[in-house]
């Protein structure tokens, strides 16, 4: 059987807790500015830029879309050259300050390699039936009708109801406790899911769930939310493997630090940040010279704001560059 998130949550024992959090890099890890880099070999590609598989993707919601769904959307992709989806993020993307930044994206198709790209991006306005579990330290009453494994629903409906358990501990983030949120933590039922066939809209046929000896009761709520659409386009770009390496190295190494320019205060940054102890460039705010022509070489500082504008840290994801003898991959973490 599958172990899910909340029960690989729940059998974490501290040992593993710590070994599991040994060398990232926590709010409190941080000064102001951070530059991280690491060394990339892209003599072969592979993910996240090559996906063989692309039904591997994971969709935008608590409950992924069925295999058969993203097969037909990438038949018509390849035999149309374009598709339409909502909550497929295809094209992945990098943290780029608040917002997010498309990464080259490839895909394979019978020994063939196609670049694939977003050539339109909306969001609409739905309303959608939802479905969360929220616990309770109250044992139900004796009259009270209890849900308990394994569930007497249907398999859409198991999924949705699993979904909302593992929900409960989204935020653990591998640590022990129980995480607190300010909201529950709702399982949408996008397109994919067929809510006149559910049992669990409007009302869920039962008043608690009962899962690894705690209660949970079962709400139900229609809300409105904004759903993601994106029209994606394909081009073929190889029907070697060498081929294909050679054009996808192109699209993702984005800069050339050795033909930037860099002052010795910036190439002194670049040199701490892809050390091998501690591969990691800190420093306060304000950034000094020699971090921000760092940055400006990396093709950040452009968008990086004053950081008493920042609520929460933000992240600058895989900037992709040439410098020395090798290709690296570059982070920048701020942390107000």
């Amino acid at each position: 059987m599958t172990c899910s998130r909340r029960r690989a949550l729940q059998l974490l024992g501290a040992s593993a807790a710590t070994a599991a959090t040994a060398g990232c890099l926590g709010p409190g890890s941080l000064d102001s500015y951070a530059l991280i880099g690491d060394q990339l070999d892209l003599s072969s590609i592979e993910r996240p830029y090559l996906w063989p598989d692309p039904t591997a993707i994971d969709a935008v919601t608590r409950v992924d879309f069925t295999a058969e769904a993203k097969t037909a959307s990438l038949s018509e992709l390849f035999d149309t050259g374009s598709v339409t989806v909502r909550q497929w993020p295809l094209v992945g993307r990098d943290s780029w300050g608040t917002e997010t930044k498309p990464r080259p994206t490839f895909l394979e198709r019978d020994g063939t390699f196609y670049e694939v790209r977003i050539a339109e991006e909306r969001h609409l306005e739905r309303k959608r039936w939802h479905v969360a579990v929220e616990r309770t330290d109250e044992s139900p009453p004796d009259d009270a009708t209890v849900a308990r494994p394994p569930f007497d629903l249907s398999t859409q409906d198991e999924r949705v109801l699993d979904a909302a358990l593992d929900a409960v501990y989204a935020g653990n983030d591998g640590f022990l406790g129980d995480p607190e949120f300010d909201e529950l933590q709702a399982v949408e039922f996008h397109h994919g899911i067929d809510a006149e066939a559910s049992d669990l809209v409007p009302s869920p046929p039962f008043e608690f769930v009962e899962y690894e000896d705690q209660y949970f009761r079962p709400v139900a709520e229609r809300r409105t939310v904004r759903v993601p659409e994106w029209t994606y386009t394909v081009n073929e770009i190889a029907d070697t493997r060498v081929e294909f390496v050679e054009y996808a190295r192109e699209a993702i190494v984005e800069r050339d630090l050795n033909a930037a320019g860099l002052s010795e205060p910036a190439q002194g940054v670049v040199d701490d940040a892809i050390a091998e102890d501690p591969r990691r460039y800190e420093e306060g705010a304000p950034p000094s010279d020699g971090l921000a022509d760092a940055l400006n070489a990396l093709g950040i500082a452009g968008d990086l704001q004053p950081i008493d504008d920042y609520e929460d840290r933000v992240d600058f994801r895989n900037v992709v560059a040439e410098y020395r003898d090798g290709v690296y991959r570059f982070d920048l973490i701020v942390t107000p």
